[in-house]
């Protein structure tokens, strides 16, 4: 017995109002030839004994296999969310097989169709029934009206606290983005680190101000660029990227005092406060400078743990550092490297550390060693102080805390720099034996193990003191 084809009957139930009349189930909607949105609810017309066998489908074509199923299926859900009507329920497909998984549908032309068994009180047979194909289309989403960046205007210059305002309509979720650097991942985010940022839900249609409040966030004399991602209903549009320029320091010659002198002779060395107006560089050749990849690293490692952070790294030359080192009261890793709440949102380095690094990611030796391992989790220890594990916080617990989750983290770290996964694991191994060679204040082997109180990786192979498998 040949299954019955309903769209003409479901045409005809509709124009007489039959919506109380028991009958064999049909589509209803979207109807054929309608418009809908990228994720269309799906809703049908089902008998009480229709309902457990029914079966929604969405296809790119009409060609059907065996049983009515799509040679293309692109999604399909069961219609058992009652709608209020009687008789009638609904359902959305959670994802579509398009280009890419995603739970909505990209513009086009799409095909659905209903399946139940039906039962005939006169048979003993329950037959195989078909609603559909029904036509639907998703038209492209348009842009917002007036929507876009209002101000700095492109290639302005700014103070090192800007404010960025962009036009957005109401009901959308505005994203507002500074970076050192114009590019993107696919959501239109920062690919590196934000130097500042804002999430907006609009209420009316109007313009959203953005400020950068941390003083430090921003380098005199550098250029940024700035965007934003307006997403509202189907559809994220970005727009830009402009750029600004932070407006250098002003210098001039000094004057001294009484009769006015000339400025004073001699390298003037830097403290620790001066970090911000470092030259940006992506290798350390010994002079101080921020160090453009370690602090995208940085920044990648705190949305790795959950807790991201904007993080710039300086990296002190030999002349800086015995200066800026004297500035925090760090112990053990002031000779190497530190973070203070004086300047949050930066973790300083040493020459040394420095060094390592450079060689490790530039000129990496044939087998891991305890100095390259030890630069590594230097600066992984100092950042789970930038993220909140601090004194202040935790007490005599901050040092070892810090230190068990940099020895855990530096693998991550490692990889994101460039490091091959089993050069990085060698390196995450050598922590274990630099640990034993740090002070006491700095151990603590009670929880400091795995499946321990601080293993960041319970219940599975744990970076150092298994092969950590991502």
């Amino acid at each position: 017995m040949k299954p019955r084809l309903l769209v003409l009957a479901a045409a005809a139930a509709v124009a007489l109002g039959w919506t109380g009349v028991a009958h064999a189930g049909y589509a209803v909607s979207p109807s054929s030839g309608s418009t809908t949105n990228s994720r269309p609810v799906f809703t049908v017309y089902l008998e009480p004994q229709e309902q457990l066998s029914a079966e929604v489908y969405v296809a790119a074509d009409t060609q059907m296999g065996s049983y009515f199923f799509p040679t293309h299926l692109l999604g399909s859900c069961s219609p058992n969310t009652p709608t209020g009507v009687q008789f009638t329920f609904s359902c959305q497909p959670t994802l579509y097989s398009t280009t890419s998984f995603s739970s909505s549908l990209p513009p086009g032309t799409y095909y659905w169709w209903l399946t139940f068994y039906h039962h005939d009180p006169s048979s003993y047979i329950s037959t195989l029934e078909i609603s559909g194909p029904l036509v639907f289309t998703v038209p492209a989403p348009t842009p917002p009206a007036n929507a876009g960046l209002v101000s700095p205007a492109n290639a302005a210059v700014v103070g090192t606290t800007p404010t960025l305002t962009v036009h957005a309509p109401a009901g959308s979720a505005l994203h507002i983005y500074a970076s050192a650097s114009s590019a993107q991942l696919s959501d239109g985010s920062p690919a590196g680190v934000a130097a500042f940022s804002c999430d907006i839900t609009t209420s009316t249609d109007g313009e959203y101000p953005c400020q950068n409040t941390d003083v430090y966030a921003l380098t005199p004399g550098s250029t940024y660029y700035w965007w934003a991602v307006i997403d509202v209903a189907d559809a994220g549009w970005i727009y830009g990227p402009y750029t600004f320029t932070v407006q250098p320091p002003q210098t001039g010659g000094g004057g001294g005092g009484g009769g006015g002198g000339g400025g004073g002779g001699g390298v003037r060395t830097h403290s620790v406060t001066d970090a911000p107006y470092l030259p940006s560089a992506a290798r350390y050749t010994g002079k101080s400078i921020k160090d453009t990849r370690l602090s995208s690293a940085a920044y990648a490692l705190t949305k790795f743990v959950g807790a991201p952070k904007s993080i710039a790294v300086a990296c002190w030359s030999d002349t800086d550092w015995p200066t800026v080192s004297g500035d925090s009261g760090d112990g053990f890793y002031s000779l190497l490297g530190f973070y203070t709440a004086l300047m949050p949102h930066w973790v300083e380095l040493s020459p040394d550390v420095c060094r390592a690094m450079e060689t490790l990611i530039h000129h990496r030796p044939t087998y891991a060693n305890r100095f390259t391992a030890n630069a590594v989790e230097t600066l992984t220890h100092e950042m789970m102080h930038a993220i909140g594990i601090t004194r202040q916080a935790y007490g005599s617990l901050a040092e070892p805390m810090a230190e068990c989750f940099g020895m855990q983290l530096s693998i991550i770290l490692a990889v994101d720099l460039g490091v091959p996964y089993k050069y990085a694991d060698s390196l995450a191994k050598y922590n274990l034996i630099n640990y034993q060679t740090r002070p006491p204040s700095y151990r603590n082997t009670a929880n400091c193990r795995e499946n321990g109180a601080w293993d960041l990786f319970k219940g599975r192979d744990s970076p150092p003191w298994h092969t950590y498998r991502p």
